[in-house]
């Protein structure tokens, strides 16, 4: 781990006006095209989490190392060592909520207006691609998105919806609809922006200052509206690929997971947005896997009765399944005549969860991995300070901002960041 000095996450100022939430844009400028981390090819983020987490005792291997000794949860990444990195002894120091902390999973620190982590990486890519950011979950909502003022961004519950967002034309309706909108916006925008205006002659220098900054905020609100008017008429990607068959319920997670992330790998490849969030919702259905018969929250409650442990490590070990299986697709597809390399190396694939072990409805240990990106990967990195503390897990988000380009010495309130190098 290599520490940078601690300091202050850059300030993030919001205004509000006629009903409207506006964020000032980072005052610094920014080096890189927008979500690309050396100029090239561009990176990706995909943060997949379970949000119940996963039995500790299975997941966390005892040896570190490369070469370290798989758990039965991890068992299928064994053909990908070398592409991932587990780390133990990783949290948020701060959270101490139960299933409170699920909502601080991507963000590590509770507030009011409290961006997460992919959402950074969102505003910075912006629209560059259709998409800012996509969200999607199997079984409900994870909980995990929060935009910079502080507003939840609501995953698709069925990834059917993700691919008619993606691939379905539009309508000549719906394009209209959003046409109007879009206008209605920026006729807002006009309004507000004259009525400062209109202020700005009877304001004193220091309240002129204020004032240029909200003008500023208005400015970034009419580029990110810009990007959604690029986007209005452009045709969506044509893909050979169409989804068959329905699931039985939402719980038929054997359909609805593979799909998900053959979406996501689709809107990947076609450039349809950089930063992604999926995984499972926390519900006490009964997930459709051979061998489960229990609502998922019962079990989650394991009291270390071998029956529902054994029910559980199915669970759990379907996640790892769905994560290996991505990630060894992301894996065999090259980038082609876009560069060297697999779009593995331009994907960062971060699974993780706000809850350690929620029999307990602890906070602390939380499982991680993280694969591809272009990292050099380590196997299993105990993170214990040698202080005997738990490392911060904002410092792992500090690196992967980083390496998607955005300009950050500290992801809310990181003491560092973590080096796989």
């Amino acid at each position: 781990m290599k520490a940078l000095s601690s300091s202050p996450p850059a300030r993030r100022s919001f205004l509000k006006a006629a009903g409207i939430t506006i964020a000032l844009p980072m005052m610094e400028s920014v080096a890189t095209p927008a979500g690309r981390s050396d100029g090239g090819e561009a990176m990706r983020m995909v943060c997949i989490s379970p949000t119940l987490g996963v039995y500790p005792k299975a997941f966390f291997p005892k040896s570190t190392g490369a070469n370290f000794e798989l758990t039965p949860t991890l068992k299928p990444l064994e053909n990908l060592r070398g592409d991932f990195t587990v780390c133990s002894n990783m949290d948020h120091p701060a959270i101490f909520s139960g299933h409170g902390g699920i909502s601080t999973f991507l963000t590590g620190i509770r507030g009011g207006n409290v961006v997460s982590m992919d959402q950074l990486a969102a505003e910075y890519a912006g629209y560059q691609t259709r998409f800012p950011s996509m969200h999607v979950a199997v079984g409900g909502g994870m909980n995990a998105s929060w935009t910079s003022s502080g507003i939840r961004v609501r995953e698709l519950g069925d990834p059917r919806d993700m691919f008619d967002q993606l691939f379905v034309p539009d309508s000549a309706a719906a394009i209209k609809e959003r046409e109007l909108r879009i206008q209605e916006q920026g006729s807002i925008l006009d309004l507000v922006r004259e009525q400062a205006k209109r202020f700005a002659r009877r304001t004193n220098p220091a309240d002129r200052q204020k004032l240029e900054e909200y003008l500023t905020a208005i400015r970034d609100a009419e580029t990110k509206l810009q990007g959604m008017k690029r986007w209005a008429n452009v045709p969506k990607p044509k893909v050979n690929y169409q989804p068959e068959g329905h699931p039985h319920s939402g719980q038929d997670y054997e359909f609805l997971a593979p799909m998900m992330f053959d979406l996501i790998l689709l809107a990947i490849q076609s450039d349809s947005s950089r930063v992604f969030t999926a995984g499972f919702g926390m519900h006490n259905r009964m997930i459709e896997l051979d061998g489960v018969s229990t609502g998922y929250h019962s079990l989650s409650h394991h009291g270390n009765r071998p029956d529902i442990l054994r029910q559980l490590g199915i669970i759990d070990n379907f996640y790892i399944q769905q994560m290996a299986r991505f990630v060894q697709k992301l894996k065999d597809s090259p980038l082609g005549n876009r560069g060297d390399g697999t779009l593995l190396d331009k994907t960062m694939v971060y699974f993780g969860s706000g809850m350690g072990d929620a029999a307990r409805h602890s906070n602390r240990d939380l499982p991680v991995i993280l694969a591809g990106g272009g990292f050099r990967h380590q196997g299993h990195v105990d993170c214990k300070t040698p202080g005997g503390e738990s490392t911060p897990l904002n410092n792992l988000y500090t690196t992967m901002l980083q390496k998607f380009g955005v300009e950050i010495e500290s992801f809310n309130g990181a003491t560092g960041t973590f080096s796989l190098s």
